[in-house]
């Protein structure tokens, strides 16, 4: 008989798009940014480069070499637009809430890998109270950004848990390229995607929301998962 899959041990989760749904307040933000610059937008540009980190996302935004100082100064203005717009919409994606809790009554530890900035991650993160539910938060300021798999790597490694034995989710294809790299398996939640870019990217399965993980994914997390009935 082949053997059973491996069983779950820690789930690492991005933040923008995947807990929150809010690509689209920082795709008016960088829209808006573009236009005041000079710049062209559209959504395949956009796309390109959703998920990555500021200091990586500006060059490319500007066609050119920045300072650190100066892309630090840029990202700050689409920032500052994409809190003002977001937060009063400030909410977890349906089913997250119960998913956290299930992964908490079940001692699977849960890690946070995001390529936002403090500022956002704390509008989210202390916004919906979510401490009591996440054991580490992996920033990408002092690592390389995805598509790269530093970022997932060391939240496996700040949760104790190898990688194959992670579960993530993503909402970009850069993100869902960075954990899959990390030898993840990974989920993809189509908030801002089709289903069809991102596990081309590499994900496992993709599913709307939180409300209900596939059935193969559900069984490889502990029976105190199992929900009842």
């Amino acid at each position: 008989m082949p053997a059973a899959p491996s069983p779950v041990r820690g789930v690492v989760f991005d933040l923008n798009g995947t807990l929150v749904d809010d690509i689209r307040f920082h795709r008016d933000a960088w829209y808006a940014l573009a236009e005041e610059l000079g710049l062209p937008m559209d959504e395949a540009r956009f796309q390109s480069f959703n998920g990555l980190k500021n200091a990586d996302i500006i060059p490319k935004l500007l066609g050119r070499d920045t300072t650190a100082e100066e892309a630090a100064q840029i990202g700050e203005r689409k920032e500052a637009a994409y809190r003002e717009m977001y937060r009063p919409h400030l909410a977890l994606v349906p089913g997250a809430l119960e998913l956290l809790s299930r992964l908490r009554a079940a001692a699977v530890p849960v890690a946070i890998a995001s390529s936002a900035p403090p500022e956002n991650r704390a509008l989210v993160l202390e916004g919906l109270d979510l401490g009591a539910y996440v054991a580490a938060v992996v920033a990408a300021e002092h690592l390389p950004g995805k598509p790269a798999p530093d970022i997932f790597l060391e939240a496996a490694r700040q949760l104790g848990v190898a990688p194959a034995h992670c579960l993530a989710f993503e909402d970009a294809a850069n993100g869902v390229r960075a954990a899959a790299a990390a030898g993840m398996l990974v989920g993809a939640v189509t908030t801002n995607n089709p289903a069809e870019a991102l596990l081309a990217a590499g994900a496992a399965f993709a599913m709307a929301d939180f409300t209900a993980l596939p059935p193969e994914i559900d069984a490889r997390l502990p029976h105190a998962l199992a929900r009842p009935g």
